[in-house]
C-alpha cells in the first residue's frame, strides 16, 4: 500500500472551472489556428486584387495612355488642318478684297510748281507773261477756253454763233456762274470788262484788238459783240478773264493797273481756285496761294491747295525741287530738262502750237533771191537739226513742222511737205545758177560770195539748231556768220528794224488757222510781226479772204491755197514744233501729259482733274 496520501476529488465547481479553461485554451489554439488561415487567404487574395489592379492599370491606364499620345498627335494633325483651313479662308476673304481694292488717285494733296519768272499781277486785264496769266486763269474765268484736243470750248459762255452778214456774235452765258463772294455773274459784267479794255486810260495790252469792237447787253445772260468786217477767228479773242463789276466799278481806270494784288478784296473770281495770300520770301522768291472755289460752277479740283514759286534762275529752281520745296518745275530749257533726273522725278514733254523757223529777210540782202532760198532750204537737214534741238539722248525729239500752221487744223494742210533735205541738189542748183566753188570754198559769182548774217537769241532753246543750221550752210560753201542776240536787246536792235539776213526764232501758232499777223505784207513793219519781210499781193488776198469766209469748207481751200503759195514763195523754213518740259517730283502727283499745249499759260486747262494723292479705295462689284 503506497505512503502517499490520496488526492481528494474535485468538487463539482472545479470541475466545471477546469472544463470552462480547457474549452478556452482549446478554442484559443483554434482561433489561432483559424487567424493562420485568414491571414493566408486575405494575402492570396490581395496579391490576386494587386495582380488584377496592375492588370488593369496596363490595361487601361498605360495602353490608354499610348492611345492618347496616338490621339493628341491626330488632334494635333486636325487642329493643323484647320488652322490652315482658316489661313486659307482668310487669305481667300483678303485677295477677294484686294480684287476689291486698287490704288487710286483720291482728293487732298498740294501741288507746289516752281518757275523761273516774276508774277506782278494776275489782273487778267493786264497779265503779261506765262506765269502770270497761267495764275489769272486759275481765278478768272473767260467766255471760252481750251478742252483736252485744244479745241475752243464754252467756259462761261454755253452758245456762241455768228450772224448772216458775218459782223455779228451773239454769247450766252451759264446761269449758274458765281462769283467767289456769292454775287450772281452776269453779262454786266462781261460788258463792263470789255469797257476797260477799250478805254485807253486803263492801259491793258489787250487794248488794240478790241479798240474797233463794240459789246452790248442782250439780257442778263446775252451779250453781242459788233465787228467792223468780219472775222472768223473772232471766238478765239474770247479767252480774256471777266473781271466782276461789282468789285471794280469804283475805281478809276487809272489806278487800275496799280491797284494791290495783296487786297484780297479785290480779287474775286469766278474760276476754279480762290487766291488766298502772296508771300515775299529772301532772294527775291515769292509764293503765290490758292484754293480751290466752293462756288466753282464746274467740277470742283481734286487737290486741296495749289501754289506757284517763283525763282530766279533754274539752278535755283532745280536746288528747290531738290529740297522739296517745290513739287514740280515749269517750263524748263532742254540744258536744265536733259540732266540727270532723281529716283521719284519725271519729266512731261508736251508739244507746244509754237513753231520754230528759219525766217529768211524776202527784201535785201542775198536772201531776196527766191532761188537763194530755195537752195538754201533743200540744203537745210531739218532731221539732223531737230536732234539738236533735243540736246540729248534722254529728251524726246521735238516733232516736225512742215507749213507755217499748227499741225490738227485742217487735214489737207497737214498733207502738204516741205522738200525733203538733198545736199547734192542744193549745190547743183547753185552751180545752174552761176554760183562757183572759189578757193577758200566759198560760193562766188561777179566777184561776190554769197554771205549771210544769221541772227538768233542768246540763251533760247533753238540757239544751237542755228549754230548747227549755220555749219550746215558752210558746207554748200556759204558765209554764214552767227550773232547770238541779247534778249534784252534783241527786239530793238534786230527784229524791229529787220537788221539779219536769217532769223532763228519761235512763233506763237497757237490752233487759230489765221497766220495774218505773221505773213501778210502789212505787218512787214517795225512794229508787225512779219519778221520774213514777205510781200506777196496774192498771199494777201488769200489771206484776207480767208479770215472772212463764212463757210468752212470755202475758208479751208482758202489756208490750203496760202500754204502751196507759201512753200512755192520760200519765204521761211518751218523746222519744228518745240516741246515744253515740265519736271514732277514724287510718284502720287498726276497732273500735266505729253498731250499737245496750247502754251506755257495754258497748262492749268485741266487742273481740276489733277491729283496728289493716291489711297487703296474700294471698287464696287
Amino acid at each position: 500500500m503506497s505512503n502517499k496520501p490520496e488526492k481528494e476529488k474535485p468538487t463539482a465547481l472545479e470541475r466545471l472551472n477546469a472544463s470552462k479553461t480547457k474549452f478556452q485554451n482549446i478554442k484559443n489554439v483554434n482561433v489561432s489556428k483559424s487567424s493562420g488561415k485568414l491571414t493566408k487567404t486575405a494575402r492570396r487574395k490581395f496579391n490576386r486584387a494587386s495582380r488584377l489592379s496592375l492588370k488593369h492599370t496596363r490595361k487601361f491606364l498605360f495602353s490608354r495612355w499610348n492611345n492618347l499620345r496616338l490621339a493628341r498627335r491626330h488632334v494635333m494633325i486636325w487642329l493643323l488642318l484647320i488652322t490652315v483651313l482658316i489661313m486659307t479662308t482668310t487669305a481667300q476673304s483678303l485677295l477677294a478684297t484686294r480684287e476689291l481694292q486698287t490704288s487710286s488717285a483720291v482728293n487732298g494733296g498740294v501741288v507746289a510748281e516752281g518757275v523761273v519768272d516774276k508774277i506782278v499781277t494776275i489782273n487778267p486785264l493786264f497779265a503779261a507773261t506765262d506765269s502770270e496769266k497761267a495764275a489769272s486763269r486759275l481765278v478768272y474765268s473767260s467766255l471760252l477756253t481750251y478742252d483736252e484736243t485744244n479745241r475752243l470750248h464754252g467756259d462761261l459762255a454755253t452758245t456762241w454763233s455768228i450772224s448772216e452778214d458775218g459782223r455779228n456774235w451773239s454769247v450766252k452765258l451759264r446761269d449758274n456762274a458765281i462769283w467767289s463772294d456769292g454775287q450772281k455773274l452776269t453779262a454786266d459784267d462781261v460788258v463792263f470788262t470789255v469797257g476797260l479794255i477799250k478805254n485807253s486810260s486803263v492801259g491793258s495790252p489787250l487794248f488794240n484788238g478790241w479798240r474797233t469792237i463794240e459789246i452790248a447787253k442782250v439780257n442778263d445772260r446775252e451779250v453781242k459783240f459788233t465787228l467792223s468786217n468780219t472775222y472768223m477767228s473772232f471766238p478765239f479773242a474770247l479767252t480774256f478773264g471777266i473781271l466782276p463789276q461789282h468789285i471794280f466799278e469804283g475805281v478809276k481806270p487809272a489806278d487800275l493797273k496799280n491797284l494791290t494784288t495783296l487786297d484780297t478784296g479785290k480779287i474775286i473770281g469766278s474760276g476754279p481756285f480762290v487766291f488766298k495770300a502772296r508771300e515775299t520770301l529772301t532772294s527775291d522768291q515769292e509764293v503765290w496761294r490758292f484754293a480751290p472755289s466752293d462756288r466753282y460752277y464746274d467740277q470742283r479740283p481734286r487737290i486741296a491747295s495749289l501754289t506757284i514759286r517763283t525763282y530766279t534762275s533754274e539752278e535755283n529752281l532745280m536746288n528747290g525741287l531738290k529740297r522739296g520745296e517745290i513739287n514740280s518745275a515749269v517750263g524748263l530749257s532742254t540744258r536744265t530738262a536733259a540732266q540727270q533726273l532723281g529716283r521719284d522725278q519725271r519729266l512731261i514733254q508736251a508739244p507746244l502750237a509754237d513753231g520754230v523757223f528759219v525766217l529768211f529777210n524776202n527784201s535785201t540782202g542775198p536772201t531776196s533771191d527766191k532761188i537763194i532760198r530755195e537752195v538754201l532750204r533743200l540744203g537745210t537737214d531739218r532731221a539732223s537739226l531737230r536732234k539738236n534741238a533735243a540736246n540729248s539722248s534722254t529728251l524726246n525729239v521735238p516733232e516736225a513742222l512742215e507749213t507755217p500752221m499748227s499741225p490738227g487744223i485742217f487735214a489737207s494742210v497737214d498733207e502738204l511737205k516741205q522738200p525733203d533735205f538733198e545736199e547734192a541738189k542744193a549745190a547743183e542748183q547753185l552751180e545752174g545758177a552761176g554760183w562757183v566753188m572759189n578757193a577758200d570754198k566759198l560760193r562766188e559769182k561777179d566777184g561776190q560770195v554769197i554771205a549771210l548774217d544769221v541772227v538768233t537769241i542768246k540763251g533760247a532753246d533753238y540757239e544751237p539748231v542755228a549754230k548747227a543750221l549755220v555749219d550746215q550752210w558752210r558746207r554748200l560753201g556759204i558765209d554764214a556768220q552767227l550773232t547770238s542776240a541779247d534778249p534784252a536787246t534783241a527786239q530793238q536792235n534786230y527784229l524791229m528794224p529787220r537788221s539779219y539776213d536769217v532769223l532763228v526764232y519761235q512763233l506763237h501758232l497757237g490752233v487759230d488757222p489765221d497766220e495774218f499777223a505773221y505773213w501778210s505784207s502789212s505787218q512787214a513793219l517795225a512794229t508787225g510781226l512779219n519778221f520774213a519781210n514777205y510781200k506777196s499781193t496774192r498771199a494777201d488776198l488769200i489771206l484776207s479772204n480767208a479770215r472772212m469766209q463764212t463757210n468752212a469748207a470755202a475758208r479751208e481751200a482758202r489756208y490750203v491755197d496760202f500754204v502751196k503759195l507759201w512753200l512755192s514763195d520760200a519765204p521761211a523754213i518751218a523746222l519744228y514744233r518745240p516741246n515744253f518740259n515740265y519736271i514732277i517730283s514724287g510718284q502720287q502727283l498726276d497732273t500735266l501729259d505729253d498731250s499737245p499745249l496750247i502754251s506755257a499759260s495754258y497748262r492749268f486747262h485741266n487742273v481740276t482733274t489733277w491729283t496728289a494723292r493716291v489711297d487703296d479705295v474700294m471698287v464696287t462689284p
